[in-house]
């Protein structure tokens, strides 16, 4: 990841293919009211002004839309789908899970023809080619990594030597973000892009100095002796003294892997309590300990447990539980599946049968 481009090519994955259900192109429409005033749209040499995205009032309008804006040379951009489809939510939670980073998704619809201009992105990029057919040509060079804000006065970047890739339904590539390239349409075409940043080195750093300021006041405390002393450029020594006794401090804790540890944990948990909120199931008053219970499949956690409470974070949840039931949350959070009896610790089934319908409330687990 992040170093340089792959791909998953010849067709031969209908369940990525099927990525948004059977009919594709009916589950976009039947999403007008969400996505109709969103649209964006690119073109790589642009003749005339794009349509203005707007609200419509059902499927067909909405197609025909869709339909200004390709008469016009324009590939459609739908932002933010994440949840248009039960499958693409469970593979984008997936990624969730392994890579610790929050996962976008954008949809483009492109006619025959119709090509991008070359740039790159600022976050690395998973294709999947759902209907129709393209042709990618990516930058050889190193990818770039760039931040994920614009670089000042950065104009587009030059695509250099180039790898061509003829993707049809099924495939799948992935172009590490700071990689130039550009893309064609070689037939009506719908393909997803799902957009991420691994943990980086920023990330980690970021993550101990939170750490850091969770448990030293000083860190936490205005820089400078008075609040408006950046701006002004008054008391400078003071700030930099500030500064400098600050990374002191943090290099000394980062010395132990504990804290780092500890550091990262916490920013797990910040990036799963960031996400959608789970959908609850509200049917708890049947169950009981030979009850089968399974994980809503959009399903994450981090436990962190201190002496005197443990904090369960789930999306956009945080959950304070008292330390005895340790054992048994963390049974649950490695189990898919499990009977209510089948949780450890030294609880009573009441204990096991309240723990689990709270957790079902919550929308982390489901009665099977």
């Amino acid at each position: 990841m992040s170093r340089r481009p792959f791909a998953l090519l010849s067709g031969q994955s209908p369940e990525r293919a099927s990525m948004l259900g059977s009919d594709p192109k009916k589950a976009i429409l039947g999403e007008f009211e969400k996505y109709a005033h969103t649209l964006t749209c690119h073109i790589h040499t642009p003749k005339v002004p794009p349509p203005v995205a707007r609200k419509v009032a059902n499927a067909e309008a909405f197609q025909a839309l869709i339909r200004e804006y390709h008469e016009r040379g324009y590939t459609v951009r739908l932002p933010e789908v994440i949840d248009i489809a039960p499958q693409l939510s469970e593979f984008t939670r997936a990624l969730e899970f392994i890579f610790e980073k929050p996962v976008g998704v954008v949809i483009f619809w492109s006619e025959a023809g119709a090509a991008a201009p070359v740039h790159h992105d600022e976050i690395d990029v998973i294709v999947v080619q759902i209907t129709g057919t393209k042709r990618w040509f990516i930058s050889d060079e190193p990818a770039t990594l760039p931040n994920v804000w614009k670089g000042i006065g950065e104009g587009p970047p030059p695509l250099g030597r180039y790898t061509t890739y003829d993707v049809e339904p099924g495939d799948l590539l992935y172009v590490p973000r700071g990689t130039a390239h550009t893309v064609q349409s070689t037939s009506e075409s719908i393909h997803l892009s799902i957009g991420f940043v691994p943990v980086t080195v920023r990330d980690g750093l970021n993550a101990v100095l939170d750490h850091m300021a969770d448990l030293d006041r000083n860190i936490r405390s205005n820089i400078g002796l008075r609040a408006d002393n950046v701006s002004g450029g008054q008391d400078q020594n003071a700030i930099f003294e500030q500064i400098r006794a600050g990374l002191k401090k943090l290099s000394e804790q980062c010395q132990t892997d504990e804290f780092i540890l500890q550091a990262m944990a916490k920013r797990r948990s910040r990036m799963v309590y960031d996400l959608p909120k789970l959908k609850s199931d509200k049917t708890t008053s049947t169950i009981h300990v030979n009850s089968k219970i399974k994980h809503n499949p959009l399903s994450i956690s981090q436990l962190i447990g201190t002496a005197d409470i443990l904090d369960w974070c789930q999306p956009a949840e945080k959950i304070l539980i008292h330390p005895g039931a340790e054992q048994a949350l963390r049974f649950i959070a490695a189990n898919v599946e499990f009977k209510v009896m089948d949780i450890p610790g030294e609880l009573g089934d009441d204990v096991r049968i309240a723990l689990v319908s709270r957790l079902i409330t919550s929308g982390f687990l489901q009665a099977k």
